[in-house]
């Protein structure tokens, strides 16, 4: 097949940015060159240009790497690693100690979704076993799933502890810009088959279709770029870094191709991803504060004991925690964890995708693009923008950076990531 039929096949399938990276072999310029079958087209003169940036009167900044409750974005296959490793992360060790959470997911890791299966599966092997009275450790997707299972089936709960004042873990809902943006998850990837696109039916939660055809690349001069002079190494920051949250140098050669795909496109929450939480939440009572700093556990149970100083005995505990917590060694488990799950642990990456929020007094950028590029002299520098006017009716965009710039950038004060933001949207959009 030709490189223009296998793009129009894809197009016709309307796969979401994750399967389209798998479907071509890890190629990451796919998705620029199917950006010239729909939308707005880049291959053309330069667009009418725009701008100048006026000052936002509204912001809002990411700092996962920072979080001590995921110490990071969400997990990848780096270099060392290989798929199976999720499998060792995913298996009990003794009789009462189990795990879940996107990273321990083969088939959907990094996604919501997967989170939410990975609950599920863990509470049903629990089950299988025997168990009852479970205390579970993490009301994010994968802690709320398994407790909503666990609940509905008649298996007693002993507890569910969050870290976090609010339930959600990285799915978190700001509502201080006036609109609701989501800080964590945005998307549902891939909406066909997928078990929140079921839970968002039966709530009758509004979502709204992303058009990744949809897109402008802007050089440092404000001038549109045709998408047949783009770097290759502008296209790995924009895809591969982004959609991975780390490094393509970090990432195993495994990576690209890991897990399986969902079709149907991806969609976002105008109101907000809180919504999915708060339906699969609804009716749980999660005990928020609760820092589990170290779980005792032996053929009789578990006791789970929390940095203040209380205790919670039950007869099985679920651990979905972040990769991140676990990579930092957050919770003291005795006996402790087998090497070959440490080993497992160490390998996984836990990566860093950042967002900051601009909202401004009106619109001086393309109101009907939906995503901006940025080619600029420095490497991953904000080269990623969302235009939220579609999606929540307001001046607002977002901006994205992964990997070592965000690292870097989460070290600087927010005035300072801010300023260095609106340079970008000045290069951009000169006026």
């Amino acid at each position: 097949m030709g490189n223009r039929q296998m793009m129009e096949s894809l197009m016709s399938q309307q796969l979401n940015r994750r399967t389209v990276l798998r479907t071509v072999g890890g190629s990451a310029v796919a998705f620029f060159v199917l950006g010239c079958g729909s939308g707005v087209s880049n291959q053309g003169p330069a667009a009418a240009r725009y701008g100048p940036p006026v000052p936002p009167d509204g912001r809002l900044v990411t700092r996962w790497r920072q979080d001590p409750f995921a110490f990071g974005s969400y997990s990848y296959l780096a270099k060392g690693a290989e798929p199976g490793d999720r499998s060792v992360l995913a298996e009990p060790i003794g009789e009462r100690v189990y795990f879940a959470g996107e990273a321990t997911h083969r088939v959907y890791p990094a996604t919501v979704h997967g989170a939410f299966h990975s609950g599920r599966s863990a509470a049903q092997q629990m089950r299988v076993a025997g168990l009852d009275d479970i205390v579970v450790v993490g009301a994010g997707m994968s802690g709320l799933s398994a407790a909503r299972w666990l609940s509905d089936e008649g298996v007693s709960v002993a507890a569910i502890l969050e870290a976090r004042d609010r339930i959600g873990g990285r799915v978190f809902t700001d509502h201080s810009l006036g609109s609701a943006v989501d800080m964590g998850a945005s998307w549902i990837q891939g909406i066909n088959g997928n078990v929140l696109t079921d839970i968002s039916d039966r709530a009758g939660i509004e979502r709204l279709r992303s058009e990744w055809a949809n897109w402008v690349v802007r050089d440092a001069m404000g001038e549109v770029v045709a998408l047949d002079r783009l770097p290759s190494d502008y296209v790995q920051v924009v895809n591969v870094e982004m959609e991975y949250a780390a490094d393509v140098a970090q990432l195993s050669a495994e990576a690209v191709e890991e897990g399986g795909g969902l079709y149907g496109g991806d969609v976002v929450f105008p109101h907000g991803y809180e919504q999915v939480v708060d339906v699969v939440a609804d009716g749980l009572d999660v005990d928020l504060g609760a820092i589990v700093a170290r779980i005792d556990h032996d053929a009789n149970g578990v006791v789970v004991t929390l940095s203040d100083g209380r205790t919670v005995s039950g007869g099985a505990v679920l651990v979905t925690v972040p990769l991140g917590v676990l990579k930092a060694g957050g919770i003291e488990f005795a006996p402790a964890l087998p090497d070959e799950k440490l080993g497992a642990i160490d390998r996984l990456g836990m990566g860093h995708l950042s967002k900051v929020f601009l909202r401004f007094p009106d619109v001086f950028w393309e109101p009907d693009v939906e995503f901006f590029g940025f080619m600029g002299e420095k490497r991953g520098l904000f080269p990623y923008w969302v235009n939220m006017m579609p999606y929540t009716g307001a001046p607002i965009l977002m901006a994205f950076h992964a990997g070592t710039p965000a690292d870097e950038l989460g070290g600087k004060s927010d005035d300072e990531i801010v300023a260095t933001a609106m340079d970008v949207l000045g290069m951009m959009y000169p006026g």
